[in-house]
């Protein structure tokens, strides 16, 4: 069926496309005009003509209108080409109406020319305008005709004046206007200056080295003229290097300008791509490109996918060991639900961004959160933080989850192990912007919070600030979790319709609940030791005379007790076993064991390790670095004390060998015969000089006249003597038996 607009196209026949302009009130008769034409005018047909037309091989329908004006608001246009398209459609709006008339070309003329009159007398009675001619007139309503019988068409075209996208061919005569200032005319780009420009961008503006990335197009101009254009030469007197323009550009009329450099900079190099190639693919994808997508699209429900991520938190905090001590700034390892935005899991401590970190994160999706939260001394009720699932999808940094211990979660728990590309932080950026939403809750309460003047000249070094410890510390980011699932209402949530027919608040708790009622998604739940063993770090300990042996700390456990691992280790041998730990906490390591409900047995500190308890991995290390530091400054003090030691020895030697005299020409069975009676007297001397006199001093003061009666004490015998025979005598007294 033929509509009034349509365009009938004759591929086998040069400009001869028509469009339909006009159908008689029985449908007979259409008019006509040919679009492609610069003087086409209306021809009447029969409409059963063009039906057999469209009908044969040699003509067809066009449904597309390349001719018709692009859509366009009014509000868009300039209000001079409005005032334009106004003008034009005021001259032949009442001739446009009248059909059949203005199709027949003798009725035609005559409804032009009274136009034309009655328009030239309007100018002439307002007396401003331009007179309408028959040419414009004419003009006017082919462009109507020909451009889809709509006024927009009337629009003047100034888009295409010139030859837009083509470049021109240069000649010899200088485009453009005048220079105002200076002798030179100036030079026409021509393509062998543009592949001067292109080898310029290529060599410098695109590369990645530090010096060159923060170079401005104004500085490749500098450059690109300096090695294309200019000659290097030695000046004589100075004998320094100048730069002078080459003889063959100055010959072409000078060098080009600035301003044609950023003219074709523009029009050969596609900004954003250019942008691209500066700042890297990588990073131009992470932090530069358009953001259409959405990650709740992915997901039905709680637990389809989990996001998790680390960061340095800005803040300095001391040791509990040392309080005195600064351990610099903790990691926070936060995992978040894609679905509801709930924060599922949590990990406070100074494990780098690493599989140990995310292991603990990972352990806490699955913890008892009102149980987690006692440990920390907060009183918390079940609803409030009701999570403790292991999630169907697990998306993360490629530098966790290619840890050999991540196949633990695919092969004992099935969760599916997702992967970002390198440097593409954004493909998580959910969990990647709560990094930015809850330090700011939680900043202004935090001495030793680093502030943006850190490190500037002058600035306030607030490492000297810290105050907190790690366990305070953790405390607070509870507690900013806590009222992020709860209260914070998340502005850029994008929902579904379900959720928007529930009316549901975009709040991470509310959306949760509403998810786990209707959209159980693919979360699972296992018990909480399993899935806490099963995710810590393994390592080999020692066992020792003292204890089973991990880094410098001692454990038992009843096993070993049993088994009495000690007593063989101090009679035999050492041997290894292998362990599980949880680096926060060293007041327990776990032994594996086989052949038990639980696959490990829980080891204690010993006596000898008691210092440590509830210290962790980073603070047991710390603290044996210092010992070990500490020690090693003591060293030299220590070793200069014994070398006086030493002198000292040495001098007391010298001067007893000095009294010996010569030696004695006795017999060495002389000098042995008399050890007894000799030490009996030596004893004698000794308890005279070492027997205590308390008072004398005192009593002889007071009464220097006073006499001391001696105490009759019974006289011991010579041979008496107390001390412990010797071999000899033991022996004697056997044989004189």
């Amino acid at each position: 069926m033929l509509r009034l607009g349509d365009l009938i196209d004759y591929p086998d026949e040069p400009k001869a496309r028509i469009r339909i302009i006009w159908f008689s009130d029985c449908g007979t008769t259409a008019a006509t005009i040919c679009v492609e034409e610069a003087k086409a005018l209306p021809v009447l047909v029969a409409v059963e003509f063009l039906r057999d037309e469209l009908e044969s091989p040699h003509a067809r329908l066009l449904l597309e209108d390349p001719y018709q004006p692009s859509f366009v608001l009014d509000e868009e246009l300039k209000e001079r080409h409005k005032r334009i398209r106004d003008r034009a459609w005021h001259l032949i709006e009442d001739l446009v109406q009248r059909c059949p008339d203005i199709f027949v070309a003798h009725r035609r003329g005559k409804l032009i020319n009274a136009a034309i009159r009655r328009f030239n007398s309007e100018v002439e009675d307002e007396g401003e305008g331009a007179c309408v001619t028959r040419v414009t007139l004419y003009g006017y309503l082919r462009r109507y005709w020909q451009r889809g019988l709509i006024p927009n068409a009337l629009l003047p075209d100034y888009a295409k004046c010139g030859a837009p996208g083509q470049t021109r061919t240069p000649s010899d005569k200088k485009r453009g206007r005048p220079r105002e200032y200076g002798d030179e005319v100036g030079v026409n780009i021509t393509p062998e200056i543009r592949r001067i420009f292109l080898v310029g961008v290529d060599r410098c503006y695109v590369s990645k080295e530090k010096e060159k990335a923060k170079w401005t197009p104004a500085d490749l101009y500098d450059k690109v003229i300096q090695d294309f254009f200019c000659d290097k030469r030695i000046d004589p007197e100075t004998k320094c290097a100048v730069h002078v323009t080459s003889e063959a550009w100055k010959a072409a009329g000078g060098v080009p300008t600035l301003g044609q450099f950023r003219y074709w900079l523009r029009r050969d190099h596609d900004r954003l791509e250019l942008k691209r190639k500066r700042v890297g693919a990588k990073r131009y994808d992470k932090d530069m490109r358009g953001l259409v997508g959405t990650s709740n699209a992915q997901v039905y429900g709680p637990g389809d996918r989990y996001q998790i991520d680390a960061t340095i938190a800005d803040v300095y905090l001391k040791s509990r060991i040392h309080r005195s001590s600064i351990i610099g700034r903790p990691v926070i390892y936060v995992v978040i639900d894609v679905f509801s935005r709930m924060i599922v899991g949590v990990y406070v401590g100074l494990e780098g961004p690493s599989w140990a970190g995310a292991m603990m994160a990972l352990a806490n999706t699955a913890a008892d959160k009102v149980a987690f939260c006692k440990e920390l001394g907060l009183d918390i009720e079940p609803e409030d933080w009701p999570c403790h699932f292991l999630p169907g999808a697990l998306l993360a940094d490629r530098g966790e989850l290619e840890s050999a211990m991540a196949n633990t979660l695919v092969n004992t728990f099935n969760v599916r192990l997702e992967n970002t590309a390198p440097y593409r932080a954004d493909w998580k950026g959910l969990v990647e912007k709560r990094f930015h939403l809850l330090p700011a809750k939680f900043r202004k309460y935090l001495p030793g919070y680093i502030e943006p003047d850190f490190r500037e000249r002058g600035g306030h070094d607030y490492r000297l600030d810290a105050t907190l410890d790690l366990r305070e510390f953790t405390q607070i980011v509870v507690l900013v979790l806590l009222y992020y699932n709860n209260f914070h209402e998340i502005s850029g949530y994008d929902p579904d319709r379900d959720l928007l027919a529930d009316e549901v608040p975009f709040i991470p708790r509310e959306l949760w609940a509403w998810g786990v009622h209707h959209r159980t998604g693919a979360m699972r739940s296992f018990p909480e030791q399993l899935v806490k063993f099963s995710l810590m770090p393994t390592d080999k300990a020692v066992v020792t005379t003292f204890g089973i042996r991990f880094r410098s700390l001692l454990y038992t456990c009843s096993k070993a007790m049993e088994e009495r691992w000690f007593d063989r280790a101090r009679q035999s041998e050492r041997w290894e076993v292998t362990i599980s730990y949880d680096p926060r906490d060293l007041s327990r390591v776990y032994l594996h064991v086989t052949g038990h409900t639980l696959p490990f047995e829980v080891c204690t500190l010993t006596e000898r390790s008691r210092a440590y308890c509830d210290a962790s991995l980073c603070e047991v290390d710390q603290q044996d670095k210092l010992t070990k530091h500490q020690r090693a400054n003591r060293h030299e003090t220590q070793a200069l004390a014994g070398m006086d030691m030493g002198a000292a020895v040495e001098a007391i030697t010298q001067s007893a060998t000095a009294k010996q005299g010569k030696p004695s020409p006795r017999s060495a069975a002389a000098q042995t015969r008399d050890i007894r009676p000799n030490r009996a007297q030596e004893k004698a001397m000794n308890r005279e000089a070492e027997s205590f006199q308390l008072g004398e001093s005192s009593a002889s003061a007071e009464r220097p006249g006073a006499a001391i009666l001696p105490l009759n004490r019974p006289r011991v015998p010579a041979s008496d003597d107390y001390d412990a025979p010797s071999i000899e005598e033991i022996l004697g007294e056997d044989n004189h038996d």
